[in-house]
């Protein structure tokens, strides 16, 4: 399976480094207060190797009283600038996210609908709900202590060096050791995490595939096909997450072997420098504490590099999208009338290229009439209604909607077909906010005619009610299509009077739900194997007493 564009490392760092440009004086405040707490801690060690030396030197208590309250204004002040920096830090970059996941989205709704279905609906999805969740998770905790901590290291190496240069080289013992273990990681990981986020999509798609498509998958027995493509896709995930997982454990053994090396390069090293050079005790507790102190932030660092990875990955894959190009369908074409042609037509999906789903189909539609398509699950009715609407290009043969191919046929400028299918979204808002999707310059009465017309009586004011068909069917009145198809968008007999008030004077094709409803149709095609099998008026189809006419009797004694 296809999916969207992953972005380079360089093309991901151009797009932040455009994202954060926009907040440099932000970011310029936030990175001198988290350089100021990061200085006022490197006060901390030697205050209190001052105090063990005093101690030691049996000074009296006034004498420790400046150290101490010099110890206590060090730790506020640090504590305090690392607070508002990681704070302002957090702030801009919700803000560059923010930006960023607007542009994508924006960007996602731009995509047509081809790319996306060829990409696999779930890669789409997994890149603004997974993906998002992950950087913003960065954003908001890792990313923050990755700065704070690199800061701290840089002064805190700054500060040890000055206490005594011998004490800096003992802790350097541990960077080889801290070198190897993140060189090791970074080379492993990463093509990890970007195979995980391209597995966990997958397994998306196979899931959405199988419970969208139920009824498919049980009309042609593939249940055990579709269950065993789902549990190859799961394993694949899950062996990629204990790979990863292993890796990270290898990862964190190497930095506690570090930590552990140079804690004890640099207390050896300070027994020899008190011993020979005359190195006070408190310098040697300072430089101790130094290196204890580099504990936290070095584990916080290198221990970040593992959630920035799995979010620089996800950040790839949401850049990836900005850098899919839309690829609009050729220019629309005005329609001569709301005839509806089709001839020779088959076609077989992408992710199935070994069925044929449509064989053979021929079917001419006059403009203005009804017809209704009957047939087993399965049978190819759906999918002609894609290629009717334009979602699909037939195999073989063409599909015209007003003598234009009806992926360009336009009428007004706006499609000229419009398909409804029980899967009707209501999003937040409001009611009419809700209606005007259809048509945005709608005025309030017209909504309300439109409301009234299909049978709901509601505020425009008011959140969408638990109507989701009607309202789907009056932003069929509000857009006002020259060809409505409906793919069993009407579940019961009460829809009745809103299905014929949405049909009447447009030329409509009904996937039908319910064989009542060919009793009025100007024509019924019975699909069977992707084949249309039977064509004619209801009466005459019950006449010939065939695939129809046995189909009828069934429904009939059932009802």
């Amino acid at each position: 399976m296809n999916v969207l564009k992953v972005a380079g490392a360089r093309e991901t760092a151009r797009v932040g480094f455009a994202l954060l440009a926009r907040r440099r004086r932000l970011l310029a405040l936030t990175v001198a207060l988290l350089v100021l707490g990061a200085a006022t801690a490197l006060l901390i060690p030697p205050l209190l190797g001052a105090l063990v030396d005093a101690v030691i030197e049996r000074k009296p208590v006034r004498d420790l009283w400046p150290v101490c309250a010099a110890l206590l204004g060090a730790g506020v002040l640090a504590a305090a600038a690392e607070w508002a920096g990681g704070l302002l830090l957090v702030r801009c970059l919700q803000g560059a996210l923010s930006e960023l996941r607007e542009q994508v989205f924006a960007t996602a709704l731009t995509l047509d609908l081809a790319v996306v279905e060829e990409a696999g609906s779930a890669d789409v999805v997994s890149r603004v709900t997974g993906d998002v969740e992950a950087v913003t998770e960065a954003v908001s905790g890792v990313l923050p202590r990755f700065l704070q901590a690199l800061f701290t290291i840089a002064l805190t190496a700054v500060g040890l060096a000055v206490l005594d240069p011998w004490l800096a080289l003992a802790a350097l013992l541990a960077v080889p050791v801290q070198a190897f273990a993140t060189v090791r990681f970074l080379r492993r990981s990463r093509p990890l995490y970007i195979r995980l986020r391209r597995e966990e999509a997958l397994r998306g798609q196979v899931l959405i595939e199988a419970v969208a498509g139920a009824d498919t998958v049980r009309a042609y027995r593939q249940q055990q096909e579709h269950l065993d493509r789902i549990a190859v896709a799961s394993t694949a995930a899950v062996q990629t997450q204990r790979t990863a997982a292993r890796e990270r454990n290898r990862f964190f053994a190497g930095l506690n072997g570090a930590e552990y090396l140079g804690l004890a390069a640099v207390l050896v090293t300070g027994f020899w420098r008190a011993t020979t050079a005359g190195l006070s005790i408190g310098s040697v507790t300072a430089g101790a504490l130094f290196f204890h102190r580099l504990f936290g932030p070095i584990g916080a660092l290198l221990g970040s590099i593992d959630d920035l990875q799995r979010a620089m990955a996800g950040l790839e894959r949401l850049v990836g999208v900005l850098q899919t190009a839309p690829v609009h369908g050729e220019p629309g074409q005005e329609i001569k009338d709301a005839g509806v042609h089709v001839s020779g037509v088959s076609f077989r999906y992408a992710v199935a290229p070994e069925r044929e789903v449509l064989s053979d189909v021929t079917l001419t539609v006059e403009p203005g009439s009804k017809v209704v398509l009957v047939g087993a699950s399965g049978s190819g009715k759906s999918t002609l209604a894609r290629l009717l609407a334009g979602f699909e290009k037939p195999g073989q043969g063409y599909v015209l909607i007003g003598g234009e191919p009806a992926f360009q046929a336009r009428r007004y400028g706006r499609p000229a077909v419009l398909l409804v299918t029980q899967e009707t979204h209501l999003f937040t808002g409001t009611l009419a906010e809700n209606l005007r999707l259809a048509r945005p310059d709608a005025s309030d009465e017209e909504l309300r005619e439109a409301l009234r017309a299909v049978g709901l009586n509601a505020e425009l004011d008011a959140a969408p009610v638990d109507q989701a068909q009607r309202i789907a069917l009056a932003r069929v009145l509000l857009a006002d299509p020259a060809v409505v198809i409906l793919d069993e968008a009407t579940a019961d007999d009460t829809m009745e009077e809103a299905l014929n008030a949405v049909t009447a004077g447009r030329t409509s094709i009904v996937i039908a739900h319910r064989l009542s409803q060919t009793r009025d149709a100007d024509l019924v095609a019975v699909f069977d194997g992707g084949r249309i099998v039977e064509v004619g008026a209801h009466a005459e189809l019950l006449n010939q007493h065939g695939v129809f006419a046995r189909l009828w009797t069934a429904w009939d004694s059932a009802a």
